[in-house]
């Protein structure tokens, strides 16, 4: 880059003798003039004459009483590649956080869409006579048995619980792990129940068990409610959209219709 008087700097390829290529004979097209670079050019090379220096090239300072100043062009390919690098690098914890919160919440609403349909076999299955290991190791059977559909996420801990229990872990212990895994206040009421009954013992368990699922099934039944609350919410602005559409398929005509009459 070249400039003269302090002018706009503009571009030239210098050529040394002995390393001219195409490329370099390309560069000294137009944005001055063939001419004018070809003027500096000879200057240049009756001022590497007058050197006499083969070890060095030189660039004069002045050029027919004007100054010249001299830099090389700056290369932004590599700033903006390293720019563009330390974005994405500071984007992708971000979102990778964001996805990781994005995949506990539907778990977490997964887990507790299932727990009202869990609780009620779990009870239907102590009220025939079974304990409470072998209700769930039953829970457990049935759903790893079960060919294709979606994975419950509530079956999925429970096979959890019963692989601790059998290498060894208390069935106390394996309760409380249930419900802190499951991060939700209804898995950890029923660890508490199934604990107390473990401790103390309990004939009211299966009354127990009852309530929670009749109050489970009522917290499922709100939530669908707001659920659909929020989806018509939702809806309004698409719905919005397309009235306005609608008028405007109808009254763009019918003003055209006047004006065309208007005019007629």
């Amino acid at each position: 880059m070249v400039s003269v008087d302090e002018e706009d700097p503009w571009e030239m390829a210098v050529r040394i003798p002995g390393r001219e290529t195409e490329a370099d004979e390309e560069e000294l097209l137009p944005e001055y003039g063939l001419t004018r670079r070809q003027e500096l050019q000879e200057r240049i090379e009756a001022y590497n004459r007058d050197k006499g220096d083969p070890d060095y090239y030189y660039l004069p300072e002045e050029w027919d009483g004007r100054k010249l100043s001299w830099q090389k062009k700056t290369e932004h390919t590599g700033n903006l590649l390293a720019a563009f690098l330390l974005a994405v690098a500071a984007v992708l914890p971000v979102l990778d956080s964001r996805e990781q919160e994005r995949v506990r919440n539907r778990r977490l609403e997964q887990l507790a869409a299932e727990y009202p349909a869990l609780i009620m076999k779990f009870t239907l299955l102590l009220q025939a006579g079974l304990s409470s290991q072998s209700a769930f190791a039953r829970i457990g059977r049935d759903y790893a048995a079960r060919e294709g559909g979606e994975t419950n996420a509530a079956c999925e801990e429970i096979l959890v619980m019963l692989r601790e229990m059998e290498s060894g872990v208390s069935e106390t212990e394996a309760y409380r792990r249930l419900g802190e895994r499951c991060g939700q206040v209804r898995y950890r009421t029923l660890a508490a129940l199934l604990t107390q009954n473990l401790r103390k013992g309990s004939r009211y368990l299966t009354d127990a068990l009852e309530r929670e699922a009749v109050d489970a099934w009522e917290e499922r039944k709100r939530n669908a409610r707001v659920q659909g609350e929020l989806t018509s919410t939702r809806l309004l602005f698409p719905m919005l959209l397309l009235l306005l559409v609608v008028i405007a398929v109808i009254l763009i005509p019918a003003f055209l219709s006047f004006y065309t009459e208007g005019r007629g």
